[in-house]
């Protein structure tokens, strides 16, 4: 299992993919997300990793 830093840099890098950008901002669940971001080739995150850090990554942004 990754430490929730790789977790959070993995997911900034995929959830910022240009190539993804119009159908992520479409998904209408975590689920939808998760389901875009597992075509990028480097996205090994499991279900329960990208819950983490999306999590992590809201708790940071409320913090700001």
């Amino acid at each position: 299992m990754m430490d929730i830093a790789e977790i959070k840099h993995m997911l900034f890098h995929a959830l910022t993919e240009e190539s993804l950008e119009e159908r992520l901002d479409q998904a209408k669940s975590q689920q939808e997300v998760y389901a875009i971001l597992q075509e990028l080739d480097y996205f090994t995150l499991t279900m329960e990793e990208f819950q983490q850090g999306i999590t992590a990554m809201q708790a940071d942004a409320e913090q700001e």
